[in-house]
């Protein structure tokens, strides 16, 4: 929610993925509830800020969109700045074969094609880069001129942004100035400078971030808190290591109870228009639901009315039995054996109905192409407790592929989750993931890891980890 035009209305400022499959992604502009403009997107957004670029300036608002690995920058909703994340450095081998391949008079494209084809082998699809993964992923008759195109270019790994978000610079008095911050896929997390847009400060995390909140003044004793994909909660300060929270408590305050008919996906409380207090909650089916909150409503958890309201809830009331109810009882007990049987014919009808449909689904599928994602698992630790590390690489060249996720079957053994659901996966950038598993005995136990799609009944890839048997304890 911000004031874009410096008018005094508050726009909410959303983004809009579009229909599943498809690259129609836009962002979407409403003011009191209805849209007044929109604007289309070349890649699928993390996130979307609004922050002001200079203190006492309402007309300096800007509003940041990270997609892919640039942000763009909006200034009255038309382009003003894009910023690129740095690159990351190829993997040494990768470099070299591209490199005597730029250096070769004449290209030779089937050595080229086997020597990436041994390292895809020996370092897997999440070392190399986006050029490598689409170079292999290519028809044979097309990769000559790909690779001219490419072998003399610098060799680089595109990086992907995770999350955004912003913090006050140095001022409290509104509008103020704030920092942007941006995580990457790389574990690194980037403040940027409000009126330049170059990189303040930098720190580096052992796991990728997704989500940001920020309190205090970033020049004075602001504290950024991270949320990894994993779980972890960390708080970042400026000039200081990234602290992780290990036990942390959490008090509990019912301050406002909001009944939905649907399921809401995202919410965001701030200010629309002239109101100062405004919930904007976008629905998991599309749907735009706003509530203002009265000037009046007291939220302080002290407030005797709050309070007594929370144990004074009427119980609810339990009709008796009716006649129809009484009757219903006295048939089922009278015929219970009849409706017993048609019970289980029914219930053997859906059945077969759903076989069928699952063998026509598998038939369908039977002539899919190769899998353009890639699934790799490794074990960490001693036994019995392990840690199963999943990375997920996209190494097609398309639009990233939805509704994504990992299912884990074990044996003999205890998994923690048992699920996972899949962000989205862009092109050559790894996804990591952690399972806790636990032997339940003292003999080795079996995982197997399936890649799903939610819309397809067949698994995108499986791959299965074994964990040996621990060794039993002995004093000495």
């Amino acid at each position: 929610m911000l004031d874009i035009s410096g008018d005094g209305d508050a726009r909410l400022i959303c983004a809009d993925l579009g229909p599943v499959g498809s690259d129609l992604t836009k962002i979407r502009v409403y003011k009191a509830g209805d849209q007044i403009s929109e604007h289309n997107m070349i890649d699928p957004p993390c996130g979307v800020v609004g922050f002001y670029t200079e203190n006492g300036e309402p007309r300096s608002s800007v509003v940041a969109v990270g997609a892919g690995d640039s942000v763009y920058i909006f200034k009255n909703m038309r382009p003003y700045f894009k910023y690129c994340l740095p690159h990351i450095e190829a993997h040494p081998k990768e470099r070299e074969i591209w490199h005597r391949c730029g250096l070769d008079e004449e290209l030779n494209v089937l050595t080229l094609a086997d020597d990436l084809e041994l390292l895809l082998k020996e370092l897997g699809a999440t070392v190399l880069s986006s050029r490598t993964l689409k170079f292999l992923s290519m028809d044979s008759n097309l990769r000559l001129s790909f690779a001219e195109q490419y072998r003399r270019v610098p060799l680089v790994k595109a990086n992907a942004l995770t999350a955004i978000a912003t913090i006050r610079r140095d001022s409290w008095n509104d509008p103020a100035s704030s920092c942007l911050i941006l995580g990457t896929e790389g574990g690194e997390i980037l403040v940027l400078d409000p009126r330049a847009f170059s990189v303040m400060d930098k720190h580096q995390l052992e796991w990728p971030p997704v989500a940001f909140a920020s309190y205090g003044l970033w020049t004075g004793d602001g504290r950024i808190m991270v949320i990894g994909r994993d779980g972890r909660i960390g708080t970042i300060r400026r000039g200081s290591p990234v602290k992780l929270w290990e036990t942390y408590t959490c008090i509990k305050f019912l301050i406002l109870l909001i009944f939905f008919i649907n399921f809401f996906s995202i919410s965001r409380y701030g200010r629309m228009g002239q109101e100062e207090r405004t919930i904007a909650m976008v629905t998991v089916g599309g749907g735009l639901c706003m509530k203002i909150l009265k000037r009046t409503a007291d939220f302080n958890v002290n407030n005797p009315m709050s309070n007594s309201s929370s144990y004074n809830t009427p119980k609810f009331s339990i009709p008796k039995k009716t006649r129809l109810f009484v009757d219903q009882t006295i048939r089922e007990r009278a015929e219970a054996k009849k409706i017993h049987n048609t019970f289980q014919q029914g219930f053997l009808r859906l059945r077969l109905q759903i076989a069928r449909q699952a063998s026509e689904r598998l038939t369908e599928n039977q002539v899919s192409g190769p899998n353009p994602i890639t699934l790799e698992a490794n074990v960490l630790g001693l036994g019995p407790n392990y840690m199963i590390r999943v990375l997920v690489t996209n190494i097609s060249d398309g639009s990233p592929h939805t509704e994504l996720y990992i299912l884990c079957r074990p044996e003999d053994t205890d998994v923690n989750p048992r699920t996972i659901d899949l962000p989205l996966l862009p092109s050559a950038i790894p996804i990591p993931l952690m399972i806790s598993a636990s032997l339940k005995n003292q003999i080795s136990g079996k995982v197997k890891i399936l890649l799903c799609k939610k819309s397809n009944p067949k698994p995108l890839a499986i791959t299965t980890v074994i964990l040996p048997a621990a060794e039993e304890e002995f004093e000495v």
